[in-house]
């Protein structure tokens, strides 16, 4: 049946239409990508795309729901919650990704992604800094993660950008490095 989830011919018209998608946003800003536009680059008409997607905004939030339910998926499958392996894992999925996460990730797409995955792990940094820094206090704290978060985001960001030159484990190694804070004052 059409429209039914898993269907040969649903799977192939979402297909055509995420890449046709992913073309555009190579040369096009998300706000410039009309409808149209996506329905003529993946020869489909319009009727097609509206039985999937409301607009390109929603088939934008469709493929980072996707992400993010990958990485959230794959963080959780290895049992492993160290920031080590969850970086690991997250540099991971992007090489595997890596066309698609250059086009999301990119700063021009605003896409949230990376803080959807990193504020996760809120919790367990802020209980991690709290032992590490038993003086400091919840806007410390708070700051702390927020400026590690915005941090790793834009190394991420550079990483891709720079086509992902240096091995995973050595981002990961310097986010780590970054990640010890000398916060002697706290």
């Amino acid at each position: 049946m059409v429209g039914v989830k898993g269907n040969r011919r649903t799977l192939y018209s979402k297909k055509v239409i995420i890449d046709a998608f992913l073309m555009l946003l190579q040369v096009k800003d998300l706000n410039k990508i009309t409808v149209t536009d996506i329905c003529k680059k993946a020869d489909i008409n319009r009727g097609t795309f509206y039985s999937y997607y409301n607009d390109p905004f929603d088939l934008m939030r469709s493929i980072e729901e996707e992400m993010i339910e990958k990485m959230m998926n794959t963080i959780n499958i290895s049992g492993d919650e160290s920031l080590q392996n969850m970086l690991s894992e997250i540099f991971n999925l992007i090489s595997e990704n890596k066309e698609l996460c250059k086009i999301i990730f990119n700063e021009k797409n605003s896409s949230h992604v990376l803080s959807t995955i990193l504020n996760s792990a809120y919790d367990r940094t802020i209980e991690e800094r709290r032992k590490q820094f038993p003086n400091a206090n919840e806007i410390q704290l708070d700051y702390f993660f927020t400026y590690i978060t915005g941090g790793t985001i834009e190394i991420i960001r550079k990483w891709i950008n720079e086509d992902m030159k240096i091995p995973t484990e050595e981002v990961v190694h310097i986010l780590e490095s970054l990640y010890a804070p000398n916060l002697n004052t706290c």
